[in-house]
């Protein structure tokens, strides 16, 4: 009899294994998942470890294009498009706005960190996910937007001394800065640009009567940088350090003395020379470009008189539409064997 109760006992206990094997407490699948979709978000958004000059990254988001924002070709390939979670939402939030009120705008878009962050070539910064540089929105004679394979400096009166024909749009550039100090998640720290741009925007938004809070804020946040590049060829972005990021140092520390990237060989040629990181020179040294139609037009020319009205083509000559753009040239001639930082912070 024992046996046969043993044997009756195993069966029922089978039955009742076989009959609950699937089945799991109440709610035990929604908590699983929940931790699993909030340590991807946690992972998108990403933590900022140290400052914008001695930090890393670690998670964050990639930055992708889209047919409102594009990665400039000539920045393309190292693939520095990681960035914290708000910065990059910013970043495509303020793409989206522009494109709203201009259907054929095109944000371009540089360097922001690595993956992992880290020690970048040619800055000083970016390496802790808060930092992206932005190109300005450039139009030709006609006001059509106009796109270039690579950064393009800009002077006081909105020309371009490497590119005839090209003018910084004030209108684009200025909702571009609208977007980002009014931003409702993330919050800007900086938006290093040129004394002269920055004078520029803030007398066009004077003039269109832009709300005063706005101007107020664009002009706490518009700066050039001491003791760096002027930053006349792009707009750099810092957002501050989120909220409960314990480990994210908000000010750039100071790694000691001028800081230089060597170059590796072979490197591709630059738009522009590189002055020592300790001059805001405009022009201070620059390399010419070997293209002669890349070249600052020759004073008492008619050039320098008159807007050149074979300047770039539209923007729906991207990349990505056809015919293909007419961009500026590549300029020849071998690099310096060690380049100064393009994005040092200087004193800030």
């Amino acid at each position: 009899m024992v046996p046969a109760r043993l044997g009756l006992f195993v069966t029922v206990c089978a039955v009742i294994l076989s009959s609950t094997a699937g089945a799991r407490p109440a709610g035990a699948p929604r908590v699983m998942h929940s931790a699993v979709a909030m340590s991807a978000a946690a992972m998108r958004i990403g933590r900022s470890v140290g400052s914008p000059t001695t930090g890393h990254l670690i998670g964050g988001s990639h930055i992708e294009e889209t047919p409102y924002l594009r990665v400039v070709p000539f920045y393309a390939g190292s693939d520095a498009r990681w960035g914290l979670g708000p910065l990059v939402d910013m970043i495509e939030r303020a793409a989206r706005q522009v494109r709203k009120k201009y259907p054929d705008a095109v944000l371009s878009v540089g360097h922001l960190s690595r993956r992992g962050g880290g020690e970048i070539d040619r800055h000083a910064s970016h390496e802790s996910g808060r930092d992206a540089d932005i190109a300005f929105y450039v139009k030709n004679y006609a006001g059509k937007p106009v796109l270039s394979d690579r950064f393009v400096p800009f002077r006081a009166d909105g020309t371009a001394g490497t590119w005839p024909g090209a003018y910084f749009d004030d209108e684009r550039n200025w909702l571009l800065v609208t977007s980002f100090v009014t931003d409702p998640v993330a919050h800007v720290s900086h938006i290093f640009v040129a004394s002269p741009l920055r004078a520029r925007l803030l007398a066009y938004a004077a003039r269109i009567g832009a709300p005063v809070a706005v101007r107020n804020r664009a002009a706490e946040l518009l700066m050039q940088p001491r003791g760096s590049l002027p930053h006349d060829d792009h707009f750099h972005v810092r957002i501050t350090c989120p909220s409960g990021m314990h480990e994210c140092i908000e000010f750039p520390m100071r790694k000691g003395g001028p800081v230089y990237a060597r170059v590796p060989a072979p490197h591709p040629p630059h738009a522009r020379g590189r002055a020592n990181p300790g001059s805001v020179a405009h022009g201070a040294g620059r390399t010419p470009s070997a293209d002669p139609a890349a070249r600052p037009a020759q004073a008492g020319s008619s050039q320098s008189s008159k807007p050149d009205r074979k300047g770039p083509t539209s923007a729906s000559d991207a990349p990505w539409w056809d015919p293909p753009p007419a961009v500026l040239s590549t300029p020849s001639g071998p690099a310096d064997p060690v380049d100064p930082i393009d994005d040092a912070d200087g004193d800030l």
